[in-house]
Parts: C-alpha cells; sequence; structure tokens
C-alpha cells in the first residue's frame, strides 16, 4: 500500500507495528514495515496474511524535530506531539527534557517490565500506560501532579504503586484491572480521585493507612531518620488491614523504589525479629525486596544480600530473637 505525505521531509519509523485483535479463541497480531521514498509512504505486511481489515499507527516526524532512535527494544522517548513507544520495548530511557508523559504513549506496551520516570515529570496522561501487561515495577517522579484516565488500566502484573504527597488528580479508571496490585496508599494531598479507579483490584490491601510506621514507610521521600523517630514515638505496629491481609511496616518498605540501604538498615537495627516475620501471603520482607528487585538490589546477588540481609542485625544475644545465618 502506497500514501501520499503531507511534507516531502518527513521520517517515519520504520520497525513493525502491531495490533493485536481476538477472534473467539486465537489471537490474530499483524505486524507491518514502513518506508519512505519522496513524499510516498509504502506500507508492507510482515505477517504472512492478505489485505487491510485491521487498523494500525504509524510515527511520524518532520527530519527537523529531534527523532527517537528506530533501532533496538531499548527505546528512548522524547515527548513528541503523538508519539508512542513500540509495542516490543523492553526498556524505556527518558530525554531530559521530558516533563509530560503524553497519551497513549506506551499503550499495549505488552513487553515492558520495569519503568524508572524521572523527578522532571509531573503529568501521565490519559491511557499513557494502559494494557501493560508486563509492567511490574515502577518508581514514579516524586514531582508527579497528575495521573489521567486509565493510565495504568490493565496492567496486570503491577504489585506496588508509592505515590508522591505531590499528586493532587488521579482521573476515572487510573488503575483499573491492576488485578496484581497491592500496595497503594493515596496522599493526603488528592484534590480529585476519580470513579472505579481500584476496580479489578481484588488483591489490594487497602488504599488508606491509619499506623504511623506504614506511612512513613509508604513515603517517597522515607529516611532512616524518620524510621528512627517514629519507631522510638510509636513502637513496631503490626498493620492489619482489609480481609485479613497482615504485614509488617518492613514489607512496605521493602516494595518501595524509594527505599536506600540505609532505611532498611536502620529498620532492622531497631526491630530484628521483623527480618523473618511472614505477612498474610507466607512472603518475609526479605522477599519483597528480591522480587520487586528495589534499587539496593541492582548490583548485588540472591546469595550475598542474604548475607547482606542478616548482617543488617545487632549480634544475636541471649534475649534476642534466635535466627539462622547462611
Amino acid at each position: 500500500m502506497n500514501v501520499d505525505l503531507e511534507h516531502a521531509d518527513e521520517v517515519i519509523d520504520p520497525r513493525h507495528y502491531g495490533v493485536e485483535e481476538e477472534d473467539e479463541d486465537e489471537m490474530y497480531r499483524y505486524t507491518f514495515r514502513f518506508s519512505v521514498k519522496g513524499r510516498t509512504l509504502t506500507i508492507t505486511r510482515t505477517d504472512g496474511y492478505e489485505g487491510w481489515n485491521c487498523g494500525f499507527r504509524l510515527r511520524a516526524y518532520l527530519s527537523s524535530e529531534e527523532i527517537p532512535d528506530f533501532t533496538s527494544t531499548v527505546y528512548t522517548y522524547h515527548a513528541l506531539d503523538r508519539e508512542e513507544a513500540p509495542r516490543d520495548t523492553t526498556k524505556v530511557i527518558f530525554h531530559p527534557s521530558v516533563t509530560t508523559i503524553q497519551a497513549d504513549a506506551f499503550f499495549c506496551c505488552y513487553a515492558l517490565e520495569r519503568v524508572t520516570i524521572p523527578d522532571t515529570v509531573t503529568r501521565i496522561e490519559n491511557y499513557a500506560f494502559n494494557r501493560c501487561e508486563s509492567l511490574r515495577f515502577i518508581r514514579l517522579s516524586v514531582n508527579l501532579e497528575f495521573i489521567g484516565w486509565a493510565a495504568f488500566n490493565g496492567c496486570e502484573s503491577l504489585e506496588a504503586v508509592f505515590l508522591p504527597p505531590t499528586v493532587t488528580h488521579i482521573g476515572d479508571y487510573a488503575f483499573r484491572d491492576c488485578t496484581s496490585l497491592r500496595f497503594f496508599h493515596v496522599p493526603e494531598s488528592i484534590d480529585h480521585l476519580g470513579n472505579d479507579i481500584f476496580y479489578g483490584c481484588d488483591q489490594l490491601v487497602s488504599t488508606t493507612v491509619s499506623n504511623n510506621l506504614s506511612k512513613v514507610c509508604y513515603s517517597t521521600s522515607v529516611d532512616p531518620q524518620s524510621i528512627q523517630e517514629c519507631i522510638h514515638t510509636h513502637g513496631i505496629e503490626l498493620t492489619t488491614e482489609v480481609d485479613d491481609e497482615e504485614m509488617l511496616a518492613l514489607h512496605i518498605l521493602c516494595a518501595n523504589p524509594h527505599v536506600t540501604e540505609d532505611c532498611i538498615r536502620t529498620y532492622l537495627q531497631l526491630a530484628p525479629e521483623a527480618a523473618n516475620q511472614e505477612d498474610s501471603e507466607g512472603m518475609t520482607a526479605f522477599q519483597y525486596l528480591c522480587r520487586n528487585d528495589v534499587n539496593v538490589l541492582e548490583d548485588m546477588s540472591f546469595s550475598s544480600l542474604m548475607i547482606w540481609w542478616y548482617h543488617c542485625m545487632p549480634p544475636q544475644t541471649e534475649t534476642g530473637t534466635k535466627r539462622k545465618r547462611e
């Protein structure tokens, strides 16, 4: 298929773009390749099918624009007008100029598992991460203010969302059908909380936290001093939320993408008995730390982490909690 372009200096992303459609028990993935010569865009089907009975999207840029790299599944996002990442993107790098993640930017990026959003970003627009089915970990900007309509709808692997206190708006259906979502605390700063934002989130422990230490551990600005002060003032409190879900604040801390090694060391030095306590899912906080792969784990192997975890605790005394060293 040939299409006449509006401008002679347009550049088209040449990678495959796909559209998935489900027909009864079968899933079809239509893919295309694009090339430009002069003002003529040639679209070629690469999926073995014939005909044009399906829709697709492509990205066109003027040659004068700063154009993202087209060469791999590692994608550099520039927040250009109507920019959408390829569906097979596995890693996102945000250009330093990005302050808004535009609508549909990562729509249906089925292979995307981890996202770290820089602190320059203040807005995530409608459908930005809609149906990113493999997205398991996200670190939000500490300056985020706005989350749009259905921004994370259908992110069925997402387990935890830690919002900064700067967020004032969460749009309708923002986290609908995030079926694995367990950790989410709505900050007091919210002015607008949309409809059905947690519809289908059956694993969600709670959207509000009354426990003092849990509030500290949920914070995107958590630090050792705030943990120390809270434990000295309020002690170690077991959090019982809904449907008999139980966990320590340490579980929340170890799922927090803003946690530092010093935060965890401080907690364990003051409450070493917390290291081996399990939540209602049978998970220790250390297992949350490993499963969520937060920043303190990036350069450590599991075996060295196990040693590190136990050595966070002070030496065992006769009255101390018994524990196994490995």
